[in-house]
């Protein structure tokens, strides 16, 4: 694979693992969509409760809590990227890690799907100009996709091999959690 499609694969695993982190740990009462038009638009009795509007922020507000990333961010989730996959590469085997990778890109890209579904959905109801957290709603969903990616890697590797996976998984997580890397954790 090339490095320009590298980067547009790790760029989507940064961004779908921090929305995954944020959404499992992100308080629900900080889920809510914030119109910078019309706040005073009604809501009918269907709406989600994570879908409601709350006019008490503004864009500064979302805006300041917004981070940049530079290259040197970059440079530092490659290199993250890579060590994960060499680690994955020895737990699923050399014969299974092009399957691994095509699952893993197959997850990701259903996820983005769901993300743009979802992101429609708010469009077409609110207008053009809102900003939102990702609800609870749309967390479960990612995490259907996840699960159901991650039964067929059991299926393929085995219970041992899987059982190494999810605890790698689970201490590199926590790795990168005590380093304060919150947008960096791997689901699958």
């Amino acid at each position: 694979m090339n490095k320009k499609r590298w980067g547009i694969v790790l760029v989507v695993v940064i961004i779908s693992s921090w929305i995954g982190y944020r959404a499992v740990h992100a308080p629900v009462s900080r889920t809510t969509v914030v119109s910078e038009s019309d706040s005073t638009q009604k809501t009918d009795k269907n709406t989600p409760s994570s879908l409601k509007l709350n006019s008490k922020n503004s864009k500064e507000d979302t805006k300041s809590k917004e981070r940049e990333f530079t290259d040197e961010d970059f440079k530092e989730f490659d290199q993250i990227e890579k060590n994960w996959l060499s680690t994955v590469e020895v737990i699923v085997g050399e014969k299974n890690y092009p399957r691994y990778l095509e699952m893993r890109n197959r997850n990701e890209q259903e996820k983005m799907q769901a993300y743009k579904e979802y992101h429609d959905y708010l469009r077409q109801k609110y207008g053009d100009t809102f900003s939102y957290n990702i609800s609870e709603d749309q967390s479960i969903r990612e995490k259907q996709i996840n699960q159901r990616y991650l039964k067929e890697l059991l299926e393929l590797i085995g219970p041992e091999a899987f059982k190494k996976y999810t605890e790698a998984k689970d201490q590199f997580n926590e790795n990168m959690r005590r380093e304060n890397k919150e947008s960096i954790q791997m689901e699958f």
